[in-house]
């Protein structure tokens, strides 16, 4: 299911130390992948409160379960920790999280501007992509978390989601289909492309 190596070779020294009992060097793979880890996290339940529990207890556990950790790349393991925190967190509230309201959470449609009306139509477009991102299978939506915000790999996802690679691939293009799908019925704020234009 992993790749037989990390992708990151100092990631390899870091978990060799850490898994010896070596807190600095766990402390460097916190460093590195807190930031990444909490915006999957925030998108996936909402709250930032949430998130930051999530991500923290995903640390946690990597840091008591690292000397379990073989072949596996740390990466993919610490967002399977997360991954599964999140799943928990959904069963606990039988409900998907909300996404947070700002421009740091587009999806990378969100554009800074002084012109009020585009202002306020960038964030028509945010709401709308967040409320269809919401609206995603739990499944689903975690899969395009992991590609489209976090620009993880197909198979890093694979590893992460513990899923065939192929099933990997079909939720991401069902999830992105079904946003597409929803945000046409916004023409207005997402027009479609004319293909014999130009």
């Amino acid at each position: 299911m992993f790749p037989s190596q990390d992708k990151n070779p100092n990631d390899r020294d870091l978990v060799s130390r850490a898994r010896r009992g070596d807190r600095e060097a766990f402390t460097q793979l916190i460093v590195q992948y807190q930031v990444p880890l909490y915006n999957m996290a925030l998108r996936m339940v909402g709250g930032r409160e949430d998130a930051a529990d999530i991500s923290q207890e995903a640390f946690l556990r990597a840091w008591e379960k690292i000397r379990t950790l073989r072949d596996a790349p740390f990466k993919s393991w610490l967002f399977q920790i997360a991954a599964n925190l999140c799943y928990d967190h959904f069963r606990r509230n039988r409900r998907y999280g909300t996404m947070p309201d700002d421009e740091r959470s587009s999806f990378g449609l969100g554009i800074v501007t002084p012109d009020p009306q585009e202002r306020a139509e960038a964030g028509e477009r945010n709401r709308l992509v967040r409320e269809s991102i919401e609206a995603l299978d739990h499944d689903m939506r975690i899969a395009i978390v992991l590609r489209d915000v976090n620009g993880m790999a197909y198979d890093e996802i694979a590893g992460v989601l513990r899923v065939p690679l192929g099933t990997v691939k079909s939720r991401i293009a069902r999830a992105r289909a079904q946003v597409q799908e929803r945000l046409q019925q916004h023409p207005e704020f997402f027009p479609r492309e004319d293909v014999h234009a130009g």
